[in-house]
């Protein structure tokens, strides 16, 4: 179950929301088996933001849209 299929590994996910100034965590999720995708534990978990949040997330979050400000996501290079 937690087998993620990457590097031959049993891993686990977590999601994490950190503050950009001062680092500081302000959000940890639950802990799910390393297949979980994390736009899926994103959604599962509900999370909720205030209005004038700046969202900067990774390519894990693809189509992940909460209603912020604005969100910032890297494009995928090929």
């Amino acid at each position: 179950m937690h087998y993620s299929g990457k590097k031959k590994t049993h891993t686990d996910k977590n999601v994490l929301i950190t503050e950009r100034e001062t680092g500081r965590v302000s959000y940890l999720s639950q802990t799910y088996p390393g297949t979980a995708h994390d736009k899926k534990i994103a959604d599962h978990e509900a999370i909720t933001y205030t209005v004038d949040t700046q969202l900067h997330k990774d390519t894990g979050f693809q189509g992940y849209e909460p209603a912020v400000s604005k969100t910032h996501q890297p494009k995928k290079t090929t």
